[in-house]
């Protein structure tokens, strides 16, 4: 090889191993894990839709916590067996018609830890007297990769806003 060739080579891996030390790994990898977490989410917000449980449980660490800040700072550590057998009582109910993220914020902390601030915009239909309830809300994720797969284990509910 030409000399040129292999300054080149050399400058670049240089650079990289520059960028790799100053930022981190992660940073190299910041655009796939985004793409990862939203991939999760809509698939997420498809098993909702589906109304299928075993498909949504599986987007949850065991267990998982929840706080609903328009209530209280109180934080609630539920096991998949209890949010199984919520979404199933609630299957009974009710029926997701809608469920999708947008506007979304993602911190990614590290290569398996990453936070998302977005919109979850819901739309439901009463089955008993067929009403509809929409609404958008402002929810902060807290995700873990677990095994390779990307998993909610904290969710929280920051604002909520009723769609008429």
């Amino acid at each position: 090889m030409k000399k040129s060739v292999l300054l080149s080579i050399s400058l670049i891996l240089v650079t990289l191993i520059f960028v790799i030390l100053t930022n981190g790994c992660t940073s190299l990898f910041t655009p796939l894990i985004k793409i990862e977490i939203m991939q999760m989410l809509n698939k997420l917000g498809e098993a909702n839709v589906e109304g299928n449980v075993d498909q949504i449980v599986i987007h949850y660490t065991d267990p998982y916590s929840q706080v609903n800040h328009l209530v209280s700072e109180d934080v609630y550590v539920i096991s998949l067996e209890e949010l199984r057998m919520g979404l199933e009582e609630d299957l009974t109910y009710y029926n997701c018609l809608i469920d999708d993220f947008s506007n979304e914020e993602i911190t990614i902390l590290d290569t398996s830890n990453a936070i998302v601030e977005c919109d979850e915009h819901a739309k439901f239909q009463d089955l008993l007297d067929e009403t509809i309830y929409e609404s958008i809300d402002r929810v902060k994720i807290t995700l873990i990769k677990v095994d390779g797969n990307w998993k909610i284990s904290i969710y929280e509910l920051l604002a909520s806003e009723e769609v008429i």
